[in-house]
């Protein structure tokens, strides 16, 4: 790989993390538009359309900002790493980093149902809002722990393979 290549890599790895920055925001505001009773909050939906949108940029054209960070060079200096392994050790270390995030909220919500349920107000802190907000924490979860269980799903994403790929290292993991 070059190292064009690499931070092409770390680009599309960058713009899943944005989609995970999306969701969080997405569930900020609906957080948000329960607070202020649906009083201008709805343009706070708009807001996680942009880290959407800079990760789809991101996503389409990861060479491109390469080549900007980094300036071309000749196939000479190729560093001995081979690609898709990187990206499913990368997507698995992303998937890590999400769970890690996420699990705090989950513990927490998983252990008050548990040991605070026969409390009168139990049903007091469960409200729409913050349930809503647990499920997105859930989801967040979800897409953590699919990153970590299947990592070559996405580095055949961002390294696509050809015909003539046979992929034993895949095999290997699989």
């Amino acid at each position: 790989m070059t190292p064009q290549q690499i931070v092409g890599l770390t680009v599309r790895l960058f713009s899943i993390w944005l989609v995970v920055i999306a969701v969080q925001m997405f569930a900020i505001a609906s957080a948000m538009n329960e607070q202020f009773r649906n009083v201008g909050a709805q343009a706070l939906y708009a807001l996680p359309a942009l880290p959407l949108m800079l990760a789809a940029a991101l996503w389409f054209f990861p060479m491109f900002v390469a080549h900007k960070l980094v300036p071309r060079s000749h196939d000479l200096n190729t560093l001995k790493m081979p690609a898709r392994e990187a990206a499913a050790a990368a997507a698995a270390i992303i998937g890590i980093w999400v769970i890690i995030a996420a699990l705090p909220q989950i513990v927490a919500a998983v252990s008050l149902f548990f040991f605070a349920r026969k409390d009168p107000d139990f049903g007091m802190y469960f409200s729409p809002d913050r349930i809503f907000s647990l499920l997105v924490v859930a989801v967040q979860f979800a897409l953590g722990f699919a990153l970590v269980s299947k990592p070559w799903f996405v580095a055949n994403k961002v390294f696509p393979s050809s015909p003539i790929d046979d992929r034993p290292a895949q095999e290997l993991y699989e």
